[in-house]
């Protein structure tokens, strides 16, 4: 057996806790982000996913243009505290969240839509009021987004129209006071429509 001289060891042992430390310190960083206890009030930001390759198709993946998106929303709302990301099981929604969920290091709970609607809108609600106090960003569809609104206590707003994407709806809860609602947009605004669905924005 090789024994090393003793300031070879100890420099070696030197090297060994700087670098245990350092893969420590970068592990930590990339930990999901906790939800904070004690604060009274909850943040959730409502989307729908961005634009994606097929109207065909039940599960396309996103198009060039809903990733440029999805980039955006991650751009947008890096600095924002979300520390829980709400998906469907489609990959629209999936790819929609990835660029944040990533820089934020979340992994996002994903909330099946088999079965009604009614009931899908129901456990999104169920699993926000589970984390209060939490900043969560919930990536939906065009015939849900509103009735999450409105289930969790954000007023009425409508469904939105099958070609608007831009949307960033955020609905403040706080404990025994009614919602607040705030409408923004994210990424490119959305063309008129063509079938003269008015937007959001235009009618809220």
């Amino acid at each position: 057996m090789l024994s090393l001289p003793r300031r070879t060891a100890t420099g070696l042992t030197i090297v060994s806790i700087i670098l245990a430390s350092g893969c420590a310190a970068a592990n930590a960083g990339d930990q999901q982000p906790a939800i904070p206890d004690g604060r009274n009030e909850t943040t959730v930001y409502l989307i729908r996913h961005a634009e994606k390759m097929s109207e065909q198709d039940r599960d396309p993946d996103l198009s060039q243009l809903g990733r440029e998106r999805a980039d955006s929303l991650a751009m947008q709302l890096r600095d924002s505290g979300v520390n829980m990301i709400i998906v469907t099981n489609l990959k629209r929604t999936m790819q929609t969240a990835a660029p944040l969920a990533r820089l934020r290091h979340i992994s996002p709970k994903v909330i099946s839509i088999e079965g009604s609607i009614e009931g899908h809108v129901q456990r999104i609600a169920n699993e926000i009021m589970k984390h209060p106090g939490a900043t969560i960003l919930v990536v939906g569809h065009n015939n849900t987004v509103a009735k999450i609104v409105e289930k969790i206590g954000g007023g009425h707003i409508g469904d939105l129209c099958a070609d608007e994407y831009s949307n960033l709806i955020i609905v403040s809860l706080t404990k025994g006071k009614p919602g607040k609602i705030l409408l923004e947009n994210y990424g490119l605004p959305d063309p008129p429509s063509p079938s003269g669905c008015p937007h959001l924005k235009d009618r809220y």
